[in-house]
């Protein structure tokens, strides 16, 4: 009797150590494959606000929003590839170019695109010149929606678009409100004009591998505009729109 005792205690005692070794296999792959990772925007009050929304909603859905330094520039790209995960708040106009990036359809907030242009009568459509930024595919939206027939340069960064218009290379530049929010104009610039031309929401994205998700995750997000949380941040943000 006291010898099957033991081998049944010995029997137990595998049996839980298999049980733990599986438990620790399955909590790596778990920590692997349930968390997304995306670039850092620009830090501005829209994207704080964005990144602890989606960390609240990715956290209700029991997984982990990881954030990571990464060349803005290259960013929609390496997302579409799959190297991210997706991105953070993009408009619409990403979809026909990047085609592995799908939409959680919920939008996250608007925001305003801005003609800055020097003070002098001219509209958008009679303009011969224009800069905007690469990497802001809702920019070259813009100018296809009204058809602009002039020259449209296209530069890295709102310093470089400001600089052309301040040596008067073009005409007008394409500004995001948000992007310009903690940017000092140059006094060099002169006497100049700020028109709102178009208004657009930005959407949370997923490369295609991650469609499994989405819905969920736009449910996640409603549910969450639904019992305030979305309000409370817009307020803690001091966010209007």
């Amino acid at each position: 009797m006291p010898q099957q005792t033991g081998t049944a205690d010995v029997f137990k005692y595998c049996k839980g150590l298999l049980v733990l070794i599986g438990l620790i296999f399955s909590n790596s792959s778990f920590g692997h494959s349930y968390s997304y990772t995306f670039n850092r925007p620009q830090n501005t009050q829209q994207a704080n606000y964005t990144i602890e929304l989606l960390q609240l909603a990715y956290t209700d859905m029991g997984f982990k929003l990881n954030i990571i330094d990464f060349n803005r520039q290259n960013a929609l790209f390496a997302a579409n590839s799959g190297m991210l995960d997706g991105q953070l708040a993009r408009d619409i106009s990403i979809e026909s170019a990047y085609k592995n990036l799908i939409r959680v359809n919920y939008p996250l907030f608007k925001f305003n695109l801005e003609l800055y242009k020097h003070c002098e009568p001219s509209s958008t459509k009679t303009m011969d010149s224009v800069a905007i930024i690469a990497s802001y595919p809702v920019q070259q939206r813009y100018l296809d929606s009204i058809d602009f027939q002039g020259k449209v340069i296209e530069v890295k960064n709102n310093t470089t678009q400001l600089n052309l218009l301040i040596q008067q290379k073009v005409e007008a530049a394409l500004l995001i409100d948000f992007a310009m929010a903690n940017k000092t104009i140059p006094p060099a610039l002169g006497c100049y004009e700020k028109q709102v031309v178009a208004t657009y929401p930005l959407y949370h994205y997923l490369h295609i591998s991650h469609a499994s998700i989405a819905q969920q995750l736009e449910a996640t997000l409603k549910k969450l505009h639904n019992n305030g949380t979305v309000a409370k941040l817009r307020s803690k943000y001091k966010l209007q729109f």
